[in-house]
């Protein structure tokens, strides 16, 4: 592993899929790397959920849908390290061709 960055350690990968089967519950092979780095970059922190409300308007197309505790149920964001972080599966499909 020597001259390996740490961020493609085969370890941090699945670590990283695990993560995202447990918070978003989302299956990612951690041995596909573009598998990795596009739920990576399907990840969109906000300070909390107004902020997350505001940016995506999800409130407007989801009235019935956008209480934090409905979010969070339904593994649409997910409160990590102080952050809502939103989980964008139209970007996680839109990356995958």
């Amino acid at each position: 592993m020597q001259g390996m960055m740490i961020f493609e350690s085969p370890i941090i990968f699945l670590g990283f899929a695990n993560i995202m089967k447990a918070e978003f519950d989302v299956d990612i092979d951690y041995t596909d790397r573009a598998a990795v780095l596009r739920a990576a970059q399907a990840l969109v922190p906000y300070e909390g959920v107004e902020g997350f409300l505001m940016f995506t308007g999800w409130d407007k197309d989801n009235p019935e849908c956008c209480s934090e505790e409905y979010l969070v149920e339904n593994r649409i964001c997910r409160w990590l390290d102080g952050k809502f972080v939103y989980f964008s599966r139209l970007l996680w499909e839109k990356n995958k061709f």
